[in-house]
């Protein structure tokens, strides 16, 4: 440091500029490019996966209703004197296919606009739409061994349209043997209708990948269709969804992903990581140009400071004598703290000693009321924003009933919760302390009730852990009830909070909602003049879960 103190002023307050000036000011740039990149990346991956999810849930409801629609078909009278008839009798099989394409094949094609061809074969040989699948590129023989009820075969190309094969089997209702398949073909592009989900940029992508994820059975790029997929994805898609970057291509591409539990294809939506920073690289040196220039203009103006050294000097003198005055204060801050830390302390021991003269006197009350005590006050003095186990706060509130019922002696109470559950469900403290003081202020004594019963319950639920407050006490009015449930389900938890005047149920719900987001929190599922039940919505992870 001594090199330092050798250094003119001038020179000392150029190396100010630059070390707390220039540099932090490049730093801040680089973490804010950074941090802009993560988040467009990031939302980008959101919108995404909604938007595979969206049509991959669509390709499943849709094979549903195709499985359901033609359900009953197999055992229609005229398809299964179809799949029994000889080939050889040409004529009596020439009318009967005329019978099934103007009876049966419109309940088929009926209110399916994504309907592009139908044909029937047995396994005797007879075949009905024969040229339908010479269009659709269709050999019946490649299908003789399956004796799956409902299957989808996979995609095809016609025409330049990609088409979706899905396969009914048709069982002899006399042998309940496999006798022959019908073969639908649908148009893909209006199955997924794309049109009116998304957009389609000119290098973002749609594919669908086999069960195998080998190869491409669809993609919006038509010369790939057929292709291997890269060998840098197969091992990423082995979950059902996600997202990975794929950095194999010239242009490195973000690729979201999501697969089918019906029919194990997976839908994969590319999108190249160029297009979605757009003009931000741009703008990045837009903004150090202009940095630089800012810089060099206040280089510039800085020889003028060297003109104030006078005032500086009277500038340092006064920051010193605040220097002394902030060690002072520093100083009594940490006096304070000490005392702080000794108050508890005197308290603890004062309540240890009015144990022992409870024990000595034989006054067991006294004694287990000073120890329920002293465990509440250690417990309520810990860290508030430390996540504990459901089972510490369960018995934080259990000991505060017992001391309640030295108060109160008709209050009675309750819980029951599994003891498996009590080690998974992580809160903050203090949340059903809360809760039960409005019970029995709200519930039974503004009332001119006697505190009475309060019911403890609590599993999970819905995807998360539901803990509920039960009491028999008089409830709130309807309107109350849905003032309160509307600001508990509100995204906006500041501003909800402004019509609640129960300060310790808000507390209690802005901090698990602005902790955990939504939905957790609190909820009203019920109250009137036979009691209210309070719901606690927490996080929850089982154990199967947590081993994973």
């Amino acid at each position: 440091m001594n090199w330092i103190r050798s250094l003119t002023i001038k020179k000392k307050l150029t190396l100010f500029f630059l070390v707390f000036f220039c540099i932090p000011f490049l730093i801040i740039g680089v973490i804010w490019y950074n941090k802009s990149t993560q988040t467009i990346e990031n939302s980008a991956v959101y919108y995404n996966t909604q938007w595979v999810r969206q049509l991959n849930k669509r390709l499943d409801e849709y094979f549903a209703r195709i499985k359901l629609d033609t359900q009953t078909l197999p055992g229609d009278p005229r398809i299964q004197q179809f799949v029994k008839y000889d080939p050889s009798d040409a004529y009596s099989l020439y009318l009967l296919k005329q019978e099934i394409s103007q009876e049966v094949y419109p309940k088929i094609a009926y209110g399916n606009n994504e309907f592009a061809g139908f044909y029937m074969y047995s396994l005797k040989g007879a075949v009905l739409g024969d040229q339908i699948a010479d269009r659709l590129g269709v050999n019946f023989r490649d299908f003789n061994e399956q004796e799956e009820s409902f299957k989808v075969i996979g995609i095809q190309k016609v025409g330049g349209v990609p088409v979706v094969m899905v396969q009914r089997g048709i069982f002899d209702n006399v042998t309940f043997s496999f006798a022959g398949a019908m073969i639908y073909a649908f148009s893909l592009e209006r199955m997924l209708d794309m049109g009116d989900s998304r957009k389609l940029g000119d290098d973002d992508h749609i594919a669908i990948i086999d069960a195998a994820n080998r190869q491409f059975l669809y993609h919006s790029d038509s010369a790939k269709w057929g292709e291997e997929v890269p060998s840098g994805w197969r091992d990423k898609l082995e979950e059902t969804g996600g997202y990975f970057i794929d950095r194999t291509s010239e242009d490195h591409k973000m690729i979201v992903y999501h697969t089918s539990e019906a029919t194990g294809m997976t839908l994969a939506s590319e999108v190249p990581l160029n297009q979605l920073v757009g003009t931000l690289p741009n703008l990045r040196t837009i903004t150090v140009i202009v940095g630089l220039v800012i810089l060099a203009l206040a280089f510039i103006t800085f020889n003028k400071i060297l003109l104030e050294v006078k005032r500086l000097v009277e500038v340092i003198h006064l920051s010193r004598i605040e220097h002394k005055d902030m060690e002072l204060k520093q100083r009594e801050a940490r006096l304070q703290a000490l005392q702080s830390q000794i108050n508890p302390h005197f308290l603890y021991n004062s309540l240890e000693i009015i144990n022992s003269y409870a024990v000595v006197a034989k006054i067991r009350p006294i004694s287990q009321m000073t120890v329920m005590l002293a465990g509440m006050f250690r417990y309520s003095a810990s860290d508030p924003q430390h996540l504990v186990p459901l089972r510490e706060e369960i018995h934080h509130i259990r000991n505060y009933l017992r001391i309640q019922q030295e108060r109160y002696e008709l209050l009675r109470f309750q819980i029951t919760v599994e003891d498996r559950y009590l080690d998974q469900v992580q809160l903050f403290r203090l949340i059903l302390q809360p809760i039960v003081e409005n019970v029995i202020i709200h519930a039974y004594e503004n009332h001119g009730l006697h505190p009475g019963e309060v019911l403890v319950t609590g599993q999970p639920a819905d995807g998360c852990f539901k803990l509920q407050v039960i009491d028999k006490g008089r409830g709130m009015a309807p309107d109350t009830m849905a003032k309160f449930n509307a600001a508990f389900d509100s995204e906006d938890v500041e501003s909800a909070g402004k019509a609640i005047r129960q300060i310790g149920l808000w507390n209690v719900h802005s901090r698990l909602r602005l902790a955990f987001g939504s939905p957790y929190g609190l909820h009203i599922l019920h109250s009137d003049e036979a009691g209210t039940c309070l719901e606690i919505r927490l996080p929850y992870h089982s154990t199967d879960e947590i081993s994973a």
